[in-house]
């Protein structure tokens, strides 16, 4: 099993100061969102059985003390940051709830100098005024995020209202999530890939963690029509991960493929995807055991004719395409 290498975060302690999440009161009482809604028949997007949906649990510990105080916040980034001090060292939970429907969760790593290295790219690796940590994708409008810490005497709550602008409904949308959680020297790192029509595995023509966070790839048509984007590189377990296109698909099928970067054994991948937020597919992988299993070609997508092909194949090396040579992308931080 390969050790996995920590993502370094391009945010500076400013920065991530400006778009943490905040507290919704002091005193720790469980926040009131109302009655929060998880279809049985969507497993995949469901927190594990033994997490409580409605906010309900016992109130004032353990303690949260976020970077940032703030209660309403606009971004215009999808990545958003939860980091700040806990009093625990059992991984938190965070929540994106929208309109009173679970729409999203994962975990929030807690207390490794990696992860706080992370949290503060990496300048102040022990500063122990960072204790835990998540990059959080956000849907497009107005959500409640909340967050969640445990101990042996009770949980508590903090969260915030977060409106992400500058954004529309995406013509497309891959979503990733996986099934295990490490936060030690070894982390269950599981990657999105997205490779354009015709395009081998490389760094031009596949969106994935190195080279797409935020965008960056110019895909299609001049202009940001065609262009993929990734919210965010989940490194610690359960994802999500998205890879979205708003507009301007190129004709033919691109790829989606997922890769467990880390090694992590006995991990299971669910991929869902999307037209204009409408679910039209979803796969769930076998165990992505390196190296046999380590890639997982779900499916191609027409974007422009709406059509799904499942693939569903496993390999031990990178997926190429019309005898490309693959180029394996930079180690994370």
């Amino acid at each position: 099993m390969r050790l996995a290498r920590i993502a370094t975060v391009p945010l500076a302690l400013a920065a991530l100061a400006a778009l943490s999440c905040s507290k919704s009161e002091t005193s720790g009482t469980p926040v009131a969102l109302g009655a929060i809604t998880c279809s049985s028949a969507d497993q995949s997007v469901c927190p594990p059985s033994n997490l409580v949906l409605g906010f309900n649990g016992s109130s004032g510990t353990p303690s949260i003390t976020p970077v940032d105080n703030r209660t309403n916040i606009s971004v215009s980034s999808s990545g958003y940051v939860v980091a700040g001090a806990t009093s625990t060292t059992a991984p938190g939970y965070w929540f994106d709830v929208v309109g009173g429907t679970l729409r999203a969760w994962g975990s929030i790593g807690v207390g490794t100098t990696a992860l706080r290295a992370s949290a503060i790219s990496g300048t102040a690796a022990t500063d122990s005024t960072i204790t835990y940590f998540a990059e959080v994708p956000l849907f497009c409008g107005q959500q409640s995020l909340v967050y969640r810490f445990d101990n042996g005497s009770g949980h508590s709550y903090w969260s915030a209202n977060v409106t992400l602008t500058n954004c529309s409904t995406p013509l497309f949308r891959a979503q990733l999530i996986w099934d295990t959680y490490t936060n030690d020297s070894i982390n269950s790192d599981i990657d999105l890939h997205l490779v354009r029509p015709n395009g081998a595995t490389d760094t031009d023509n596949d969106c994935y963690y190195a080279n797409c966070q935020g965008g960056g790839l110019d895909w299609g048509a001049s202009g940001s029509a065609g262009d993929p984007y990734l919210d965010v590189d989940n490194t610690i377990g359960y994802g999500p991960e998205n890879i979205t296109l708003t507009s301007g698909p190129e004709a033919g099928t691109y790829r989606v493929i997922v890769h467990n970067y880390s090694g992590i054994f006995a991990t299971h991948a669910t991929v869902k995807l999307f037209f204009n937020d409408v679910e039209v597919a979803r796969y769930t992988s076998l165990a992505l055991d390196y190296p046999n299993n380590e890639w997982w070609s779900v499916a191609t997508v027409d974007i422009q004719n709406k059509v799904v092909t499942p693939v569903n194949t496993y390999s031990s090396a990178v997926p190429t395409v019309r005898g490309a040579q693959a180029v394996l992308g930079p180690p994370k931080k």
